[in-house]
């Protein structure tokens, strides 16, 4: 009997798998024969994202970033009637992700909450796929939008106090890198674009980020972490991995800040 093959290796390393990369290559390295399955935070997030105009309208009352978020599941006015927007994207989210809970509406009814003080700007494209040949490496651009920043990326994480997370950092690198070829970019504007919208939903708030030289030089040791792991080669985890809430912490004996005996490995609690 002959062995089951496995998946060829992506032509284009993608951008999520960058900055997997960046925060622990050992789990990309133990997950890169595996599915990874969407969170259904981010289908949630996602669908609120074609939304947010309609949602800044409906509201009345854009403008700054709101300084207090409602917590999820806790309505502003629970003798109201149902909000038609939870309803009509709750419907959506049923039809994208057969196997959501009935729970997660709460984390929806929050993000729509949150997302009526955004203002928005309409973007000209959605789900854009972009790619980098001499990088190897793509993605899919959330938004593209006709005034700079001109690159839009949702995330279904909560805004840090200030600034932008330090793997989005990263991210807004990586994907201005795979955008650098895009035709429509090249034809709209007379310089590579340099700074991305980021849209905390969770928050509904958008940060602008404008990725440093330290962000680059960390994407492209991602990339080179990346390219080693695709060619089998094992690599080792960051002196920072964040291994106590790591899924594949009880498989990954180079992510273990102690080596385990042979007794801990047959008798340890699990």
């Amino acid at each position: 009997m002959s062995a089951p093959t496995r998946p060829p290796e992506p032509q284009f390393i993608p951008v999520s798998t960058l900055v997997r990369t960046s925060v622990c290559p050992v789990r990309v390295y133990l997950e890169r024969h595996e599915s990874i399955t969407e969170p259904p935070e981010y289908t949630i997030a996602k669908q609120v994202g074609y939304h947010l105009g309609s949602l800044s309208i409906s509201d009345g009352s854009a403008g700054a970033e709101p300084e207090s978020v409602s917590s999820f599941g806790s309505p502003k006015a629970p003798d109201r009637d149902p909000d038609p927007y939870v309803e009509r994207i709750w419907e959506e989210i049923r039809l994208v992700r057969l196997d959501i809970g009935e729970s997660m509406k709460g984390y929806l009814e929050g993000c729509i909450t949150a997302c009526r003080s955004i203002s928005w700007e309409e973007p000209v494209a959605a789900d854009v796929t972009c790619t980098n040949k001499k990088y190897g490496i793509s993605g899919r651009i959330d938004w593209l939008f006709g005034k700079k920043p001109a690159l839009g990326i949702l995330r279904a994480s909560r805004a840090p106090t200030y600034g932008v997370w330090k793997q989005d950092r990263i991210r807004a690198a990586a994907y201005l890198l795979a955008a650098e070829e895009m035709a429509e970019l090249n034809a709209g504007w007379r310089s590579i674009p340099s700074e991305v919208r980021i849209a905390y939903i969770p928050s509904g708030i958008v940060r602008t980020v404008a990725p440093t030289a330290s962000d680059r030089r960390s994407l492209l040791a991602a990339l080179r972490k990346a390219e080693a792991i695709y060619r089998g080669e094992i690599p080792q985890a960051p002196p920072d991995a964040p291994c106590d809430r790591c899924p594949k912490r009880e498989s990954c004996t180079r992510g273990a800040r102690e080596p385990q005996t042979l007794f801990e490995r047959f008798f340890g609690k699990k």
